[in-house]
């Protein structure tokens, strides 16, 4: 029988800790979601500045799909690009610093699009080594040499442009916060590194952006300008899809030849419409200011409980627990305390260090912060001590 494989790979998943499902969800891009009519407090949303239910973005995409429809009607070299597209543009050059920019429907899109297009046979991608899927995904099928270097590992990266000469163009790629780990590179060593060696420096900031530097990002804050960035709209921002921004000539390029964003329907104008607004809220400076406040206070706070943390400031906080099995254990102890934290297993992370991906957003009140982190205790000493 054709693909009968396919029940053995799923066995082998189950047996391993590792198998996946969809969950149905009521508010999970908000602070308290309700699973199957059960509440919890929500600790694994992306929406770190608690736009996604803001009242004036739901007012923009509303209001625009009154105006304008629903879908954009087409691909945005045919009938897909409005007027709002480009405002939207303009607004994110504005931001960046970039001379243009382009969007596209996910970050996955724009990552695969941007290695599959500038890339060839002659060239060379380097890649830190726990940079996103998509990332690696498009490394693997590009018929660019991909060399990967230890996390964060300058000298392992030097060491990786030695006779990088031969290659007819070489391009470095890392994330701005990485979503694993929710540390951030040495950006201006990364910068000056590509420079160096006559490489591009491309940056997919989609846990940055909107965040860092008053919202334009993890470039800005080191005070580096990457040859191209990505950044994606369903983290900070609150909504959905991605923009590249780079160079004229470059977005020009990708308009052209990037197949990834010609065969694709653009974004729906009402998601744009929302964007725009939700981008303007984001550089409110309160919403910054309360988000690092949560940061700071949950980090503060996991200490006194002993909880050993990975090195972040950002609004993602992982706790390594280790097996699948553990991480899954505790994952549901937490839920059955009201609390949905997400368990983060491999192949998405490397063997032996399954997490809780703990997510903080300016909309946790701090009694959510404190009595999660009591709970975990309770939770990881219990399962401790049956192991």
């Amino acid at each position: 029988m054709s693909f009968e494989s396919l029940s053995a790979s799923l066995s082998a998943t189950r047996d391993a800790k590792q198998y996946r499902r969809v969950i149905s969800t009521i508010g999970g891009n908000q602070t308290h979601l309700v699973v199957a009519g059960n509440k919890f407090v929500n600790f694994s949303a992306n929406d770190y500045l608690g736009l996604a239910s803001d009242p004036q973005v739901i007012a923009a995409a509303n209001d625009a799909c009154a105006k304008y429809g629903v879908g954009s009607g087409g691909s945005p070299l045919v009938t897909g690009h409005s007027s709002l597209h480009d405002y939207l543009q303009a607004q994110l050059c504005d931001l960046t610093g970039q001379q243009s920019a382009m969007l596209f429907s996910s970050g996955f899109a724009a990552n695969s699009g941007v290695l599959a297009t500038m890339l060839g046979k002659d060239d060379l991608l380097l890649q830190d080594k726990l940079n996103h899927a998509s990332l690696m995904e498009a490394g693997l099928v590009s018929p660019a040499t991909m060399k990967r270097f230890k996390h964060n590992d300058m000298a392992h990266l030097a060491q990786h442009f030695d006779n990088a000469s031969r290659y007819t163009n070489r391009l470095l790629v890392s994330e701005g916060i990485f979503s694993m780990d929710g540390d951030t590179p040495d950006l201006g060593e990364l910068r000056r590194l590509a420079d160096v060696n006559d490489a591009w420096l491309m940056v997919d900031d989609a846990h940055g952006f909107g965040v860092n530097a008053q919202g334009q990002g993890s470039c800005a804050m080191a005070g580096i300008s990457p040859s191209i960035l990505m950044a994606t709209f369903g983290k900070a921002i609150g909504t959905s899809g991605a923009f590249v921004a780079a160079s004229s000539d470059t977005i020009e390029y990708l308009t052209n030849f990037c197949r990834h964003y010609i065969y694709s329907t653009a974004l729906p104008i009402s998601i744009v419409a929302a964007t725009i607004k939700s981008i303007e809220l984001s550089q409110q400076a309160w919403r910054t200011q309360q988000l690092n406040e949560r940061i700071a206070y949950f980090k503060e706070q996991a200490a006194k409980f002993g909880l050993d943390l990975m090195p972040s400031d950002s609004a993602i906080q992982p706790l390594i627990i280790g097996a699948s099995d553990q991480v899954m254990a505790l994952s549901q102890a937490l839920k059955d305390k009201g609390f949905w934290v997400g368990a983060i297993r491999p192949p998405t992370v490397p063997k032996g260090s399954a997490r809780l991906r703990i997510t903080l957003s300016a909309n946790h009140r701090l009694s959510d912060i404190d009595n999660l982190l009591s709970a975990l205790a309770e939770c990881q000493d219990a399962i401790e001590a049956n192991v």
